[in-house]
């Protein structure tokens, strides 16, 4: 063989191979980026993910095995070096150690240096290798796995069950009886045959349950891609551990730059200090991460600031400004820590927002519903595992399909009534999502409306108040409002009253949380 046709596969990709619909997804984990292969391409790269990770293959064996003429093939693996998707040589503790300090120092610099406009960060349009997979081969494509509801911190605004609001309520966070690691091997090995390719692990925070370290170990020695959502607390000396696993994606908890306005959301005095010590350290090995900032009256005035930190550390910001209520019916998030119109006009002015509003997106940022087909995804190419076993759409759509206590994931997928029928869902059948203008602004959860009804069909008042206040913003801008009266959001929102809720209390309403999924006849 020639020595110039020689390749390595590096221990930091994954991904899997589909010879029927002849298409490849593969990843560069510590780059956290993934490709799109398709054809005669997706047939090399089924070739090359056949071999282990760290091991060799030649450019002449992969030629005979297709039938693909060697001088083909040597530029397209000169163009996969180049992504660090293959090597010359074999990784080595010091090559790894030198790449992440690469990429390090290229995302640190970048998200410093980087200024994009309004238009370039709008979420429209877009697409990914993930998404295109799917497309082509169906199935179950990616999961998560909430692995406990128990967390290292309190916060206010938690949906999960059984979440507390101040320190005097008692918490049922713990009062289930959760899936134990075998069950966890048996639910990994049925998904991988039905097609798996990523695993999002959270919580609660999925380092409260020791049982994690296995299920992370089992998943990378599967080759499957994985994420974890985390508030960093009881990972600040193994960021080490976590990285030679090569998560595709960690989601940190930080919810503003301010330590105070972070701990009062929290309720556990120096989290803030330790989460970001967390995220210090993953910058430092290039572990791919984004800092997510959920967005409430209790951080509204300096929420922005997470977008400083995680310009520091490479991080990608993400900001949800609709904090929901529980999902076992506890209101109190609505009534108490969801913006006013007044913030709200403002925050949805922030075009780190995702909901952002202005003339720079389509129709000030309304896009009108596809009648003829279903606005969620969930429980379609993904599905959701609850810590006691309930296989549900999402983590914010807790309608029941079974339980792999009961039954296999695949049995589930075969039998349940309920994934039949939303899998055939239309937005036509909604009662009246869809059907008036402002639904144009709506960024519609069937979860919350399930939530809130006991079915996904009808529109829940949490989707609904954040649409019309979207709409009613973008038609007055239309005619010249501006709810910045000419200042930059910073300073609009400075000059706003404190509004930190003093006392907070669980306000339970009914529950529909993991009950059965209806939604046929």
């Amino acid at each position: 063989m020639n020595p110039s046709s020689i390749f390595f596969r590096p221990e930091w990709t994954c991904g899997r191979y589909n010879k029927e619909h002849r298409v490849a997804i593969y990843y560069n984990l510590i780059a956290g980026l993934c490709y799109f292969f398709e054809d005669d391409s997706a047939d090399v790269m089924g070739e090359v993910l056949n071999v282990g990770k760290n091991e060799s293959f030649y450019l002449e064996n992969i030629s005979e095995s297709l039938g693909i003429h060697i001088n083909s093939l040597k530029p397209f693996f000169e163009q996969l070096e180049s992504c660090s998707l293959v090597t010359k040589s074999v990784p080595t503790k010091d090559g790894i150690a030198a790449y992440r300090k690469q990429l390090s120092q290229y995302k640190c610099n970048r998200t410093q240096k980087e200024e994009r406009t309004t238009q370039e960060k709008l979420p429209y349009e877009m697409s990914n290798a993930e998404m295109d997979y799917t497309n082509r081969v169906g199935g179950i494509t990616s999961a998560m796995f909430e692995l406990t509801y128990n967390c290292s911190e309190k916060c206010i605004h938690c949906y999960n069950i059984g979440a507390t609001r101040n320190d005097s309520e008692q918490s049922f966070r713990a009062d289930r009886e959760e899936l134990q690691l075998e069950d966890y091997k048996r639910i990994i090995d049925d998904l991988y045959e039905n097609g798996l390719i990523k695993v999002t692990l959270s919580g609660g925070d999925p380092f409260s349950k020791p049982i994690v370290w296995d299920i992370i170990d089992y998943l990378y020695q599967k080759g499957i891609a994985t994420t974890l959502f985390t508030n960093g607390q009881r990972i600040t000396n193994d960021v080490e551990r976590l990285a030679h696993y090569y998560p595709c994606l960690i989601g940190v908890s930080i919810y503003s730059g301010v330590e105070e306005d972070h701990d009062f959301i929290t309720r556990v005095p120096g989290s803030w200090r330790k989460s970001v010590s967390v995220i210090e350290q993953l910058s430092a090995l290039a572990v791919p991460m984004n800092i997510k900032c959920c967005v409430m009256r209790s951080n509204v005035q300096t929420y922005y600031t997470v977008n400083d930190l995680a310009k520091k550390y490479g991080a990608v910001p993400q900001f949800e400004i609709g904090v929901s209520d529980s999902v076992d019916g506890d209101r109190c998030v609505s009534q108490n820590l969801r913006l006013t119109k007044e913030q709200l006009e403002i925050v949805l002015r922030d075009d780190n927002v995702p909901l952002y509003v202005g003339k720079e997106a389509p129709n000030y940022g309304g896009q009108p519903k596809l009648m003829d087909r279903n606005c969620c995804g969930g429980g379609h190419n993904n599905c959701c595992i609850t810590p006691e076993g309930n296989v549900i759409p999402c983590v914010s759509f807790h309608a029941k399909f079974g339980s792999v206590k009961d039954k296999s994931i695949s049995e589930i997928f075969k039998t349940s009534k309920g994934w039949k029928d939303w899998n055939n869902v239309t937005l036509q059948q909604y009662d009246e999502c869809g059907r008036y203008e402002y639904c144009a602004y709506c960024n519609l959860c069937p979860g919350h409306n399930f939530a809130e009804h006991g079915t996904p069909l009808k529109a829940s008042e949490h989707c609904c108040y954040f649409s019309k206040v979207r709409y009613e913003l973008a038609h007055k801008m239309m005619k010249g409002y501006d709810p910045l009266q000419g200042r930059t959001v910073e300073e609009a929102l400075k000059a706003l009253p404190s509004d930190k809720p003093k006392s907070l209390q669980r306000d339970k309403t009914q529950s529909f949380c993991d009950i059965d999924l209806k939604v046929g006849g």
